[in-house]
C-alpha cells in the first residue's frame, strides 16, 4: 500500500498556513488600531492654529501678521479609520500693521463651516506622525463646480450673504488712524494641512502646510479699500498644536484654556 501520508499532510499544512496568516492579519490590524488609540484617543481635543503670512496692501505697502483660530475638535474610530471634526470657536488677529487693524466679527466666525476629515498617524522610529487634510474652506460665495477662479464682482449668482449681516460676500472690519471704521466685503477659498509628531499620548504639535490660499475683495466702505491684497503664507512660522480636553467642554471652555 502507496504512503498517503506526504498526500495528505500537504493540503492541511496549506490549510494551517492560511489559517495563520489570516489570524496574523487581523491580530496585526487590531494591535494597529489599539496603539493609534493609545497614542491619539478618541475624545474631544482643543486645536490651536497660527497663521503667519505677509500681506501687501494697495495704498499701505506690505506688512507681516499672524491670525490665531481656537477649535473644538471631536476624533472618533469609524472601521480602521480615525476620523476628526473641528467647529471654529475664535479667530483673532495677532500681528497687524501699524497702520491696519483687521478685526473678525462675530458673525464672521459664526458662519465658518464646521469640517470632517480623515486623519492618518504613521509609526516611526521616534515616534508618530500626523496628518490632516482639512479639506476646502470656502468663504463668501457657493460653491458651483467651476474652480478655476473665485467670483470677480459683487453680483455675481455665486456670492451670497455669507455671514448673514446683510452684506454679500463675507464682511472683515478695519480700524485706521485718522479714517472712520471701514468694511471689506470678501470671498475666499484655501486648504491647509497639518504635519507633526504625537510629542506625548493625546498631544500633536506641528506645522501648518497651505496648499492653497486665494481672497478677492469684491467691495468696501470706504470704496477707495476695495483692492485686493497680495497675501503670502509663511510656512515656517504657521504652527498647530491639539491637546486633549474634557469630554463635556464647550466652544466657552475651548476659548478661556490658554
Amino acid at each position: 500500500m502507496p504512503n498517503l501520508l506526504p498526500i495528505i499532510a500537504k493540503p492541511i499544512q496549506i490549510w494551517i498556513a492560511f489559517i495563520v496568516a489570516v489570524a496574523s492579519f487581523f491580530c496585526c490590524e487590531s494591535m494597529s488600531g489599539a496603539q493609534q488609540e493609545d497614542a491619539l484617543p478618541p475624545g474631544k481635543y482643543r486645536l490651536e492654529m497660527i497663521m503667519a503670512s505677509t500681506t501687501r496692501i494697495p495704498f499701505f505697502g506690505s506688512s507681516k501678521s499672524a491670525s490665531k483660530s481656537v477649535s473644538l475638535v471631536e476624533i472618533r474610530r469609524e472601521g480602521n479609520e480615525l476620523i476628526q471634526s473641528h467647529q471654529v470657536c475664535d479667530f483673532r488677529v495677532l500681528e497687524d500693521s501699524k497702520l491696519i487693524k483687521m478685526i473678525f466679527p462675530e458673525k464672521f466666525i459664526a458662519a465658518l463651516a464646521s469640517h470632517t476629515y480623515p486623519i492618518q498617524l504613521e509609526k516611526q522610529s521616534q515616534g508618530w506622525r500626523y496628518r490632516a487634510d482639512l479639506g476646502v474652506e470656502r468663504i463668501g460665495y457657493h460653491n458651483t463646480g467651476a474652480e478655476d477662479k473665485l467670483p470677480g464682482k459683487i453680483d455675481d449668482p455665486a456670492v451670497f450673504d455669507w455671514d448673514n449681516d446683510g452684506h454679500p460676500g463675507a464682511t472683515l472690519q478695519l480700524s485706521i488712524p485718522l479714517l472712520p471704521s471701514g468694511e471689506l466685503y470678501i470671498v475666499q477659498r484655501g486648504q491647509s494641512i497639518l504635519t507633526g509628531e504625537i510629542v506625548e499620548p493625546g498631544r500633536v504639535e506641528g506645522k501648518i502646510q497651505v496648499q492653497s490660499f486665494e481672497q478677492r475683495v469684491l467691495g468696501a466702505r470706504p470704496s477707495f479699500l476695495a483692492k485686493s491684497p497680495e497675501i503670502e503664507p509663511d510656512p515656517n512660522e504657521s504652527r498647530f498644536r491639539l491637546t486633549p480636553i474634557s469630554a463635556a467642554a464647550t466652544c466657552a471652555a475651548v476659548r478661556e484654556k490658554p
